[in-house]
């Protein structure tokens, strides 16, 4: 399972775990997190060379802002909870850990006719059974956080699952939503020692294949008429885990206001 490029996983500022490293905004938040100081647990599930070039680049990134760090990434399937339990007890027996971002997901659309009891039990495994395994089997590393606000863990959502809903998506949505009140959770559970986000993303980068109609549609909609970009969210990411000493348990919408419509 595991797939190791170095042995110690430590940096200036601390040290981060993060899923879904391999492209997109997981590699963007490993980019800004190592530029900031981070030492890096970069997760896979089926990526594993864009994972190893997201390393690469992470440590590129450090050198770039006066940082010597180190990487580390492995193979992680979030479905597979015994393999999540497996996982935490390697990072736990490292030392501390100062954040953890759980950026795996699997956005997929389901019709209405398809949903079976399967599929909605694999997306509540891999959004909100495995990242709730995760953090509280990491819950003593995180206490034991060198950052002076406490360690952070920042979950991801949807803006749809905040009051909007979506045709087409229930067992994603379903699971997004429950991600919130998994972060609400946290955030009382782990205080004072630990903060716990949840950023609910609207469009950031355009999927591959969504049609020009559909783009437009949604952009009339957004105040900022733009769609946001991974290094947009991965800044937001930064900013929860290294300034935002006095929030926890908030879900924060990055969408161009698009909510507002």
């Amino acid at each position: 399972m595991m797939a190791a490029m170095q042995s110690a996983v430590v940096g200036p500022t601390g040290t981060a775990l993060i899923t879904g490293a391999s492209h997109r905004v997981g590699r963007a938040v490993a980019l800004e997190l190592a530029r900031a100081g981070f030492g890096l647990w970069l997760t896979f599930r089926t990526r594993a060379s864009e994972c190893e070039e997201t390393a690469r680049l992470a440590k590129d990134a450090a050198l770039g802002a006066g940082h010597a760090m180190t990487t580390r990434i492995d193979k992680l399937d979030l479905n597979d909870t015994a393999a999540v339990e497996a996982y935490a007890q390697l990072v736990r027996g490292s030392g501390a850990l100062d954040c953890i971002v759980h950026n795996a997901s699997s956005f997929a659309p389901t019709v209405l006719e398809a949903i079976d009891a399967a599929s909605v039990e694999s997306m509540y495994r891999s959004e909100v059974v495995s990242p709730l395994l995760l953090t509280t089997r990491l819950r003593t590393p995180l206490a034991s956080s060198r950052l002076s606000g406490g360690a952070a863990v920042v979950f991801f959502s949807d803006i749809h699952a905040i009051d909007r809903a979506r045709a087409g998506f229930t067992p994603y949505l379903l699971a997004k939503s429950a991600v919130q009140t998994l972060a609400r959770q946290l955030a009382v559970e782990l205080a004072p020692r630990v903060r716990v986000h949840c950023v609910a993303p609207g469009v950031i980068a355009w999927p591959e294949g969504v049609p020009t109609e559909t783009k437009d549609a949604i952009l009339a909609r957004t105040p900022l008429a733009r769609a946001g970009t991974a290094e947009e969210a991965a800044r937001l990411v930064r900013f929860l885990v290294l300034e935002a000493s006095y929030l926890t348990g908030e879900t924060i919408a990055i969408d161009g206001g698009r909510g507002l419509r």
